[in-house]
């Protein structure tokens, strides 16, 4: 009888390991995720920031006959643009990958 309840309770013992180590690793995956989308979330925020700036010295310098490019604030701000538009859709696509492969 003792026998047969020690094989019980470790089954049972077994079934909360295995549960236990699955919800773990749902919570682990499930946190990456987040802070995938909160970066994400940030370099949008930085884009807009930037995007915003360009329209403010483009209409800063509207009706002169200056070339905008000539200004290195905009000049320097289309570069990151450049830089953060790459890392926004990576960290996108990180996070929907990562989800799919746990889905």
């Amino acid at each position: 009888m003792y026998a047969k309840i020690k094989k019980d309770f470790d089954e049972g013992i077994g079934k909360i390991k295995w549960f236990a180590s699955l919800l773990s690793e749902r919570i682990r995956v499930e946190i990456t995720v987040f802070k995938l989308l909160y970066k994400s979330e940030e370099l949008k925020k930085r884009k807009d920031e930037l995007m915003r700036k360009i329209g403010e010295e483009v209409y800063e310098h509207r009706g002169k006959e200056k070339n905008i490019y000539a200004n290195k604030e905009v000049v320097s701000a289309i570069k990151e643009l450049e830089t953060l538009e790459p890392e926004i859709k990576e960290t996108l696509e990180k996070a929907s990958e990562i989800s799919k492969i746990t889905a």
